[in-house]
């Protein structure tokens, strides 16, 4: 859990009396698993901030088809260049565990940019390395085996060795079907890697897991 607004990847560029100021201005949104903060299209009207728990980020095809796009937990924003363009989200975000979020409204958010041209660069840097992470994913989906995807996704939702997912939500990170993923989760469990029950996998071996997914 973020214990402080300061501690985000956004704010923490600025100067305690900036922060002071600022989290007044804050909104909590707590959330179950599944619950859906906001779809694809709709109004951009917040900078979101999560303090707890694991939010997803996915789009959606005209055929239902699901790609998860990043998954995201304490300190990390969402929800962040379409506010600069006012427009939509460009994703929709889901919990994929139960938590908290901090949400600033649009307006506050231009603000604070216009104020502190720190936090702009800190945005821009936050989207390059995203971007450098969705090509690294693109280039996995296409040249990677499936247990390398299903580790990858798996070890990313992960905290201290235990992922809140369902197998599902892990085929579409690891972009393959439900099928094929609960295939490769048995094998893991065969192999002592893992264990799990509904919605909930313990990993037992980290350092297995990891080789895998390194292709090794």
């Amino acid at each position: 859990m973020l214990a402080d607004i300061e501690k985000a990847e956004v704010f923490r560029v600025l100067p305690p009396d900036r922060v002071d100021r600022l989290r007044p201005l804050l909104r909590e949104c707590p959330f179950e698993r599944r619950r859906v903060l906001y779809f694809e299209g709709a109004e951009a009207s917040r900078l979101w901030i999560v303090q707890q728990g694991q939010i997803r980020l996915y789009k959606s095809s005209a055929r239902a088809q699901i790609t998860t796009l990043d998954v995201l937990g304490p300190g990390e924003v969402f929800g962040a260049l379409a506010p600069l363009e006012q427009a939509t989200y460009s994703t929709s975000a889901e919990a994929i565990s139960d938590g908290r979020a901090w949400w600033l409204p649009r307006e506050t958010f231009l603000k604070l940019l216009g104020g502190d041209p720190a936090v702009a660069v800190e945005i821009l840097r936050i989207v390059s390395r995203r971007l450098i992470d969705a090509q690294e994913r693109l280039r996995s989906f296409a040249y990677d085996p499936a247990p390398a995807r299903l580790a990858q996704a798996l070890l990313q939702v992960s905290t201290d060795g235990k992922a809140t997912v369902t197998r599902r939500a892990l085929a579409e990170a690891a972009g393959t079907t439900v099928e094929t993923a609960i295939r490769v989760l048995r094998r893991f469990a065969h192999d002592g890697l893992v264990v799990g029950a509904v919605g909930k996998i313990d990993i037992l071996d980290r350092d297995a897991l990891e080789q895998i997914a390194s292709g090794e």
